[in-house]
């Protein structure tokens, strides 16, 4: 199809050639602009294909944040977009290049672990510089023009509002900078104006408090009162653990980086001398460490609570270990902190080692500080007590007396204080007394003593010379003593009075029959530690069945036949029954009774508590196939008198018309 040529003369050529003007129409001419730029793109296609290229490897070792290409700062001609260049022939093309490599981005500082700066000195805290801020009032005078004049409070986003010149940011500038923007501000709508700001109302300063202040927290001050003395003040002093010796005051500046000053309060108040009034900025903290417990003993705490900077109220500690009453409780301010924490837990226990009281702290850093007080040798010496001073928090351990560590250690002494309280104890009393068991003791001056006549007393068995006290401490361990009570039986000297305390158990041991020769039975059997009175059966003929005959310990055989009519009893044979509860079974001695009347001391052997005494040759015959007939063993003591409650019953069987009473 040949293009129609509107003068009928025009030749048409090929759109390729350069400078023919073909006049066609519009569309046509939109078709042929196309047509030559697919031809001109499949002929450089064509180009490059042919052409030999080798990409340039990549920096080894230089990361890239991104796939595009970031300028360096300042490099802003490489962001601008430049024109298109006009089609270069083929055979002109120069070598192909990799584009440079990105420049590498400034390296961007580390930041920094956030850990406390290292304190400084107060000298390096500088001056602070007033900076404006939302709370704050202006008067901004403009010369020569007085109807733009006036007072203008700073909002809430650091700005002023002003009908010329609209809104300024002055947050964090100071007075001279505040100036110098309003100045520029004012340039651009008034001709040479005079600008000068003054500041009419400053804001309320705003602080932190932490660590040893009795209300810790946020706080606004007063800017006529912004300083450090003043914030100690408003937050009701310091607790009585603080160390005023380094007093911190952490503070940001301009730039954003924080310096902190060490502050030594406590020196200028042994001086006498004025408290630097330091002035304190918004956002400054100031944190007061607590006192290890090592530093609080060449600590003055009590110049520290009688100074303005003081604040006697209660502290609340927790007392535990050996005392009456542990738990929490609130220490009224006191010159004896931690005796004081033992009166007000109600006092120690008895067995309470007063030598070795601990008081643990934790510190701001998590450690625990332990300080020992000796209570003790200030009872003993007439030494003041000691006057470590207790915070919020401290824990008061009372430990137990350990037995390897008593010997020099006076628990009278202690008991007789006003450290020591006077409460009953709940002990364990086993071995040979009267009534074993769990009892409680009243307070007693001979408390081991008492404890054996508070189970019933000891019985004839008991082995005095070696009385068994064991505790279980504090860490788990156990300790055990032994009370010889038998020496003082024999000399007269005081009985021993080791303290006993809760859960202690006293345990009484049974004499051996290999080491009884030395002991004295009676003399042991009628002090005042034994059981005042036994009981025994008495099973006779004479009698008329079995008869409970009461009598005072220490008895013996013969006291019991002062109870039976001699003329009609066959004292030939006479039988002692005694339970042994090791073996659980019923014992028997023979006795010849018509020696015994004769003064033989072998026969007359001393009774104790439950004995069976029978008497008659036919009779002892009956009891003894009784008990060998009786195959199960006694469980206890009661099973034995159960026995001969049950003879009893059955007394028509032994003691009836069929017995034979002539032959006794």
């Amino acid at each position: 199809m040949k293009p129609i040529d509107p003068a009928g003369k025009t030749e048409r050529k090929s759109p390729l050639a350069p400078n023919v003007a073909t006049p066609i129409d519009g569309r046509r001419a939109i078709v042929a602009i196309a047509l030559a730029t697919v031809q001109v793109s499949c002929t450089a296609l064509a180009a490059i294909a042919q052409f030999p290229f080798n990409p340039p490897a990549s920096p080894p070792s230089e990361p890239r944040a991104s796939a595009r290409y970031c300028p360096a700062d300042g490099d802003r001609t490489a962001i601008q977009t430049a024109p298109a260049a006009p089609a270069t022939p083929f055979d002109r093309l120069p070598n192909l290049q990799a584009p440079p490599p990105a420049a590498p981005s400034p390296a961007l500082p580390t930041a920094p672990p956030d850990e406390r700066p290292a304190p400084l000195p107060l000298s390096a805290l500088p001056n602070p510089v007033y900076r404006l801020g939302p709370g704050d009032q202006i008067y901004i005078d403009v010369q020569p023009f007085q109807d733009r004049s006036g007072a203008n409070p700073i909002n809430a986003e650091g700005q002023i509002v002003l009908p010329l010149i609209g809104t300024v940011n002055l947050n964090g500038l100071t007075l001279e900078q505040a100036q110098i923007a309003l100045q520029q501000a004012f340039n651009r709508y008034l001709v040479n104006p005079q600008i000068r700001v003054t500041l009419l109302v400053k804001r309320p300063v705003r602080v932190t408090l932490t660590g040893e202040v009795t209300q810790p927290g946020f706080y606004s001050l007063p800017p006529e009162s912004a300083r450090l003395t003043d914030a100690l003040r408003l937050v009701g002093g310091t607790t009585p653990s603080a160390n005023l010796r380094a007093v911190r005051l952490r503070r940001l500046l301009p730039d954003g980086s924080p310096v902190e000053v060490t502050i030594n309060l406590l020196d200028r108040l042994k001086q006498g001398v004025d408290l630097p009034e330091i002035p304190l900025v918004q956002g400054d903290t100031i944190s007061i460490p607590r006192l290890s417990l090592q530093e609080a003993r060449g600590y003055d705490s009590s110049l520290a609570g009688r100074s303005i900077l003081g604040n006697p109220q209660p502290v609340s500690i927790r007392t535990i270990g050996e005392v009456t009453q542990p738990g929490f409780y609130n220490l009224p301010p006191s010159v004896s902190p931690v005796a004081d924490a033992l009166r007000l837990a109600g006092g120690s226990t008895p067995i309470a080692d007063l030598r070795a009281v601990r008081v643990c702290r934790y510190l701001d850093n998590g450690e625990v500080s332990e300080e020992v007080v000796n209570l003790y040798d200030p009872l003993r010496s007439g030494a003041p007590l000691d006057e470590l001073r207790l915070g919020n928090g401290d824990v008061v351990v009372v430990p137990k007396l350990d037995f390897a560590q008593a010997d020099n250690y006076d628990s009278n002494l202690v008991a007789s204080s006003t450290l020591a309280a006077r409460q009953p104890v709940a002990v364990t009393i086993l071995g040979e007394v009267a009534q074993p068991g769990f009892q409680v003791l009243p307070f007693s001056p001979r408390p081991v003593a008492d404890a054996l006549l508070t189970a019933g007393g000891i019985t004839s068995e008991a082995d005095l010379r070696g009385v068994t006290v064991r505790r279980v401490l504090t860490d788990g361990r156990t300790s055990e003593t032994k009370v010889d009570l038998y020496t003082p039986l024999q000399t007269g000297s005081p009985l021993p009075d080791l303290r006993l305390g809760d859960g202690d158990v006293v345990f009484v041991p049974k004499v051996e029959s290999n080491t009884d020769e030395y002991y004295d039975r009676v003399l042991v059997s009628r002090s005042t530690l034994a059981q005042p009175q036994i009981v025994v059966r008495i099973l006779s003929y004479p009698g008329g069945g079995i008869s409970i005959a009461p009598l005072p310990n220490g008895s013996t055989i013969a006291d019991v036949l002062s109870a039976v009519p001699l003329q009609q009893a066959d004292l030939g044979k006479i039988l002692l029954v005694r339970f042994d509860p090791e073996q659980g079974k019923a014992i028997t001695r023979e006795i010849d009774g018509k020696k015994l009347l004769m003064g033989d001391p072998s026969q007359d052997i001393a009774l104790q508590h439950h004995d069976a005494i029978v008497i008659g040759r036919n009779l002892i015959s009956k009891i003894t196939y009784a008990l060998s007939t009786f195959t199960q063993p006694f469980r206890d003591v009661l099973g034995f008198l159960l026995f001969f409650d049950t003879l009893r019953d059955s007394a028509s069987d032994l003691f009836g018309p069929g017995s034979d009473n002539n032959n006794n």
